[in-house]
């Protein structure tokens, strides 16, 4: 592809709007021009000749590949003729012309080959057209013939015959292009580009062959193209039928978002149906949830693409294996991602904490607890992160100084966020982390009644008046936590805090409330952040932590996870990172011995993620996973595929320690031979991580044919 189209790609058609997006959004969508093909064009930057042009609108802009209505050639007064000259006869089948479209104007041509510039033949007749023009062009096929000049003659005009002839482009093929609806089968380990050809697809009809555990939710991916326009690209409702029960999936639209300036499919989109153009991909990503009660057997549907004008059929067939996964409320994985509520309230322009901004969060916090999420981000304070973020994280509780010197608390934004979280959307069970006694910038907010204005104070922890500050709240605080049943759920968060400042801020907890433990994510593991009741190190450092070392954390009741940020470059789940990245992650914790995995940002949003996921000098997509509109992502349902083999590794290791048998030894031996390889030493550098997911899921999958799990 020329770096002339790839820029025409980028620039042409970006305003298909995201379903379900406020139209004050754009969305970015890379749509290839109507004229790439499969088929090569002949005609790129050929010699061309013409009745004459207007101003500068040579004739060369109708073969320069430019798919811009702006871009092309135009003379006035018709009749005119435009005409291209190859340097010998060509073998040609097919011819594609675009006329100037934009503001509803018919035209009326004809488009003649001639092998010696003398005899002519007709190729396309629109002599009689009453159709106005469209980015989609017009396609003429016929029998293969040698042609040497291919000339287009502009007859009529409905904006009259003084505005002249205008044409945008013109491509000669050797073959016809294919205009019917087509693609193949391609793997969820890839990002699909926009345009252009694709290796390595199946044929559609090899079908697609899935095995899921019950209660578990697995996923494909296709390919949809063509050559010509497809219009109204939708699906059939998909359902697959077995053992008397029916099973349904759900097809979602792959979009696109910048990354590092570059187009990458990343968005899963629940719009109804998109155009196609010619010559450009759509990848579709299909769902399965396996109900938990659903018999085990084999189960075939047929997954059916269709437009206006074409259709494409996967059969699709699905283990369902005598083994069962609880609950996601019930799965032993904690994960910690972190919620930025302020971020989705700016994105949809609705007041904060308003009824409608809690509607918006909901079906995107169901979700994240669908994914085993163990943890409720909260904020006690404003800007715990020196306000690093594109959106504020402003503080769930106020804190007021009174005129005599007294403190009062407002919770109430704080009670609304958890109480909506723990009611309504499937975390009654999680803990509730505060962030935090040491903010990144030692400056803490709150409003003092005798100046009528918020003071920012910088404090230091470990003196007398953090010590002040911090205990008034404290006490307060439990006591409101015991009111609330909450005491039991809540920990001080803490971010990669030095350990100078921890030991100040642990004293003023210890002193005043004791009662609340401490999560903290950290740098470097020291003899007082291993003394936490939640402790996260970073996946660098992680090695610090010995198998035993966990395992006697867990038995005293403590959960240990690691965490990615905006470093490792690899492994980590950027918008740009290979998908099996964000799936090996949790597998990396099964591998060596951790309760789960915590990464920052679950929904830290930049101005408009739908059109990139850039920020400042950030690695793209480390802000968040999911998108606006409870849109997921590939990586976030990667992540979510790994947390799945993580319980599944877990149970067969229990059910195979009840009921021991060569096999079953001989089984996990190998099961554990594969996740020997998930350490950071491999992990680091990048490649293995599709195989080493591959080697993984295989071992998983021969274990559970030999070892029962039950219900």
């Amino acid at each position: 592809m020329t770096s002339s189209l790839t820029r025409a790609i980028l620039s042409c058609l970006l305003a298909a709007p995201l379903s379900a997006a406020p139209a004050r959004h754009p969305s970015y969508e890379p749509v290839p021009p109507p004229a790439s093909s499969s088929s090569a064009n002949l005609l790129l930057k050929a010699n061309t000749t013409a009745s004459g042009q207007w101003s500068d609108r040579a004739p060369g802009f109708a073969v320069d590949g430019k798919m811009n209505p702006q871009d092309h050639w135009a003379c006035e007064n018709l009749p005119v003729w435009h005409q291209v000259n190859l340097a010998a006869p060509a073998e040609i089948a097919a011819v594609r012309v675009w006329p100037y479209w934009g503001d509803g104007r018919v035209y009326q041509f004809k488009v003649e080959g001639s092998p010696d510039g003398k005899s002519w033949s007709m190729l396309g007749d629109m002599t009689a057209n009453s159709i106005t023009s469209t980015p989609d062009g017009h396609l003429f096929r016929f029998a293969p013939a040698k042609f040497q000049h291919l000339r287009t003659t502009f007859l009529s005009n409905s904006r009259g015959k003084t505005i002249g002839g205008h044409l945008v482009e013109i491509e000669a093929y050797a073959t016809s292009p294919d205009v019917k609806l087509a693609g193949g089968i391609g793997s969820t380990d890839l990002r699909y580009p926009p345009a252009g050809s694709i290796e390595d697809l199946d044929a559609p009809a090899s079908g697609i062959h899935l095995t899921a555990w019950r209660g578990e939710r697995v996923n494909a991916q296709v390919v949809l193209r063509s050559d010509a326009p497809q219009q109204a690209l939708r699906f059939d409702p998909l359902v697959l039928k077995g053992n008397g029960t029916n099973l349904t999936a759900t097809a979602r639209f792959v979009r696109y978002t910048l990354a590092d300036g570059k187009p990458q499919g990343d968005i899963l989109d629940d719009a109804r149906q998109l155009d196609l153009p010619a010559g450009a991909n759509r990848p579709v990503w299909l769902e399965i949830i396996v109900p938990a009660n659903t018999p085990p057997g084999t189960y075939i549907g047929t997954f059916t693409a269709r437009s206006n004008s074409s259709q494409l059929d996967f059969p699709l067939k699905l283990e369902v294996l005598p083994a069962t996964l609880p609950a996601p409320e019930n799965w032993s994985f904690h994960l910690d991602l972190w919620q930025h509520p302020d971020a989705v309230a700016r994105f949809h322009d609705v007041p904060l904490w308003s009824d409608a901004h809690l509607a918006l969060l909901k079906p995107s916090m169901i979700r994240l607890a669908q994914a085993g999420q163990k943890t409720i981000t909260t904020t006690l304070i404003h800007e715990a992160w020196g306000g690093q973020t594109y959106d504020r994280f402003g503080a769930m509780i106020e804190w007021r100084k009174k005129k005599d010197g007294s403190w009062t608390y407002d919770y109430s934004i704080f009670d609304r966020w958890v109480s909506f979280m723990s009611e309504q959307c499937g975390f009654a069970k999680a803990r509730i982390h505060g962030y935090s006694m040491i903010p990144w910038s030692l400056s803490f907010r709150y409003y003092d009644e005798a100046s009528a204005a918020y003071i920012d104070t910088v404090l230091q922890p470990g003196s007398k008046e953090y010590d002040d500050f911090w205990g008034s709240f404290l006490r307060d605080f439990k006591r409101h936590l015991k009111e609330k049943g909450w005491l039991e759920r809540m920990r001080i968060g803490m971010d990669e805090r030095p350990d100078h400042l921890m030991r100040g801020a642990l004293a003023t907890l210890s002193k005043h409330a004791p009662e609340i433990p401490v999560a903290s994510a950290i740098n470097h593991p020291s003899a007082l952040t291993r003394e936490m009741d939640d402790l996260s190190p970073s996946i660098q450092t992680s090695g610090e932590f010995k198998p035993a070392d966990l395992a006697a954390r867990r038995a005293a009741g403590r959960k240990t996870t690691y965490y990615v940020c905006t470093s490792p470059p690899v492994p980590n789940t950027f918008t740009f990172s290979p998908p099996a990245e964000s799936e090996w992650l949790p597998l990396f914790s099964a591998a060596n011995g951790y309760d789960g995995f915590l990464r920052w940002a679950f929904h830290s949003w930049v101005e408009n993620p739908l059109v990139s996921t850039d920020f400042t000098s950030w690695p793209s997509g480390d802000c968040f996973l999911v998108y606006p509109g409870d849109r997921s992502s590939i990586r976030f349902e990667r992540l979510r595929d790994g947390i799945e083999s993580f319980e599944k590794i877990r149970l067969l290791r229990e059910a195979a320690a009840a009921r021991p048998s060569p096999r079953t030894i001989s089984a996990m031996s190998k099961l554990d031979t594969v996740l020997a390889d998930f350490t950071w030493q491999r992990g680091q550098k990048p490649g293995p991580h599709t195989d080493d997911v591959k080697r993984a899921n295989a071992a998983i999958l021969e274990a559970t044919r030999i070892i029962a799990v039950p219900d």
